[in-house]
């Protein structure tokens, strides 16, 4: 993981960007003009970054590497729960690390419980959370048991005590969100583990206490304050790849706040041309 020599004013935190290579490019390319001042550049990816081993896996990490180094930028990532993680822990060589992972050189996985300290606030990364869609996919091609977080997880993150700030994939149950119905193929079982697992969130997030946290999976760009067991946090949800708003927002990481109005948004003709193959669900 390189080493930021001082800590970065200003951030990119992004959401949901499913492996879609035109839409991730386009981000990187607007970077020198959302943070002209950064050196390096950052994005912060609250998950379902896009991880799998096939070729259009290593094409997309290729491609996207390529372009960060050309923003002088680099990319840490949570992992959401349509990732590949027979690959990260490939990559890891120890499933039970929290220690930053290079996927590639400017790429970063950061493992559950990893932690790290900006301006006298410390961050703490949990990705995970549940894919509804499971009935359609397929156990080891594009779904893993890994994608929740485990009670092993649990133990190692609350015995590091407190944390400043959370980037999540999946929301705390205590978040209102306001979400459309179910889609009718969805399996009670799978909306159950869902909820079991927003609930096992919220059981860490009212240990660790956090004041700020941050979230993708459920393709909402939202921002509310929600009264918890240990007192308010700054909830803020991201939309996904083609939103057009709110997969991405400037974060000044000093005062904590997020710039107001609309960032710089990618053209459509940057972007159309060249989706994912398949559209997964939270």
């Amino acid at each position: 993981m390189p080493t930021l020599l001082t800590p970065p004013r200003r951030v990119l935190v992004a959401g949901d960007w499913h492996r879609h290579i035109a839409w991730a490019l386009a981000i990187v390319r607007l970077l020198p003009s959302l943070l002209p001042d950064e050196a390096p550049r950052l994005i912060l990816h609250a998950g379902d970054f896009g991880i799998t081993s096939n070729w259009e896996g290593t094409r997309y990490l290729n491609r996207l590497n390529q372009a960060l180094e050309e923003a002088d930028a680099y990319l840490w990532f949570a992992d959401g729960n349509h990732e590949n993680f027979d690959l990260l822990y490939e990559l890891a060589g120890d499933p039970a690390t929290t220690d930053p992972v290079e996927v590639h050189e400017r790429i970063i996985w950061l493992p559950r419980g990893h932690r790290w300290s900006w301006h006298n606030r410390t961050w703490l990364a949990l990705g995970g959370a549940v894919s509804v869609d499971r009935v359609a996919l397929t156990e080891q091609v594009n779904w893993w048991s890994d994608e929740e977080i485990t009670a092993s997880q649990t133990q190692r993150v609350l015995a590091g005590g407190t944390a400043d700030v959370m980037l999540c994939h999946d929301a705390p149950s205590t978040v209102r969100l306001r979400l459309p119905p179910p889609v009718s193929w969805w399996s009670d079982r799978d909306l159950a583990r869902a909820d079991r697992h927003r609930e096992r969130l919220q059981e860490i997030v009212d240990q660790v206490q956090p004041s700020y946290l941050m979230h993708g999976h459920y393709h909402l760009a939202h921002e509310q304050v929600v009264k918890m067991t240990h007192g308010p946090v700054r909830v803020t949800g991201f939309d996904r790849d083609e939103a057009r708003w709110g997969n991405y927002r400037i974060l000044n990481v000093e005062t904590m706040e997020f710039e107001a109005g609309v960032p710089q948004q990618p053209a459509a003709s940057e972007y159309l041309l060249e989706r994912p193959r398949a559209t997964p669900g939270p």
